[in-house]
């Protein structure tokens, strides 16, 4: 199995114990304001000085889902290099006027041609996209690690009375066989980008983790395939706890990307692993002993230094459909005391169903949060801008400002 990589030198790091009083100390003001109504928010005016750096102490952290990044579109590139893909190029160009320091990438692939270099394709969209046009920003450093999606379990998870194999790549069959959704190992995976150093070193990943080990869990008993609950993976992608080094101090990112609810059947199957997901990181938070890393280092958290859970959550806020202990997925989260809500009144965050919230970046309890929002133009307001934002992808960037002692 490769081991997860960041581009860059290891950094030293000394882990975040203070809260963040930059905006008193400094009597900086919050520029966040509104659109068209609580659920649309404007993108305030960027925290970076003149030479392009961010203010220390400052940090935006962002999450977008942009659809099917695959590598075909990472590498479709001119002879100097730049991105020729039309929707990648969109979605660089929201990510330019964004601007975040740390972004974490929903369905980007995973490169299975360069086992050996999870972070390919990452750093492909870095420089071919991100780091080119009329505003380019640049990542230093990029993260990823193997994900679980495409990748076939060996079992007739489908119940179509078929174990599928390779000879099914590109198929729905393949997907639904595979410990996570995917018709090609490392479709819809995962990757972070980052101004400021990672620590890949300290990443603890849970790729491998099994979901009947997960306390409280809730596997639909008798569902799957005898045995098969003794190899099937909690998560769809993966669960990274990730040290970024923001001037010194350590903040941890928590990355996943749950299975969507639904595209199951009465055992509800795929909204159970959603919750449990979700759950995952309530067990990490209270250093659940259940918990046991890739590398075999059992144990959560366990420490006091500030945490950011970024991704795609694939889950609504107070969603009736996916209720377990009289909550729905989400609100475990929005709902735990050491954790913050940046955007409370955000509604869409995507735009299926009518326009729901699903993509979450949720800060601990021991950083200041300045701003967030979503680059959700209203279309009256600035109708192009509306158009990149439809054409880049069926999600919106959510973002979130937050300050550091």
């Amino acid at each position: 199995m490769s081991h997860p990589t960041a581009s860059g030198p290891r950094p030293n790091t000394r882990e975040l114990t203070g809260v963040a009083r930059l905006l008193r100390r400094w009597g900086l003001v919050m520029l966040l304001a509104s659109c068209s109504g609580p659920e649309r928010e404007e993108v305030p005016t960027t925290n970076r000085g003149a030479a392009g750096e961010s203010q220390p102490g400052l940090v935006r952290v962002a999450t977008f889902n942009i659809k099917e990044l695959s590598t075909g579109k990472l590498t479709s590139t001119d002879a100097e290099g730049r991105g020729l893909d039309e929707q990648a190029r969109g979605a660089a160009e929201i990510v330019q006027r964004v601007e975040p320091d740390v972004l974490v990438l929903n369905e980007i692939d995973l490169d299975s041609s360069h086992p050996e270099d999870p972070s390919l394709n990452a750093r492909r969209f870095a420089e071919a996209y991100l780091a080119t046009g009329l505003h380019p920003v640049r990542y230093r450093y990029a993260f990823a690690a193997p994900s679980n999606t495409g990748l076939l379990s060996g079992f007739d998870l489908n119940g179509d009375g078929r174990v599928a194999t390779e000879a099914d790549r590109g198929t729905r069959e393949h997907g639904e066989d595979a410990f996570g959704y995917g018709i090609y190992s490392g479709q819809y995976a995962m990757a972070v980008l980052s101004r400021f150093p990672l620590d890949s070193a300290g990443a603890r990943t849970f790729q491998l983790f099994r979901w009947s080990k997960l306390p409280g869990n809730h596997m639909p008993r008798g569902h799957f395939p005898a045995d098969a609950d003794s190899v099937l993976r909690l998560s769809s992608k993966s669960h990274w706890d990730l040290p970024v080094v923001v001037d010194g101090d350590t903040v941890h990112l928590w990355v996943s990307h749950p299975t969507p609810p639904g595209f199951d059947g009465p055992e509800d199957r795929n909204g159970r692993r959603n919750f449990d997901e979700i759950r995952f990181w309530l067990l990490y938070l209270e250093d659940s002993a259940a918990l046991v890393d890739d590398a075999g280092r059992p144990g959560g958290y366990g420490s006091t230094a500030p945490f950011v859970i970024a991704g795609d959550l694939n889950a609504r806020p107070a969603d009736p459909a996916v209720v377990y202990d009289d909550v729905s997925a989400i609100d475990q989260l929005l709902g735990h005391p050491r954790i913050q809500d940046p955007t409370p009144t955000l509604r869409r965050s995507a735009e299926f169903l009518g326009g729901v919230r699903v993509d979450y970046v949720l800060p601990s309890w021991n950083l200041d949060v300045l701003g967030g929002g979503a680059f959700d133009p209203d279309p009256d307001e600035d109708p192009e801008a509306a158009r990149l934002a439809e054409a880049a992808s069926d999600h919106r960037l959510v973002w979130a400002d937050l300050a550091l002692e």
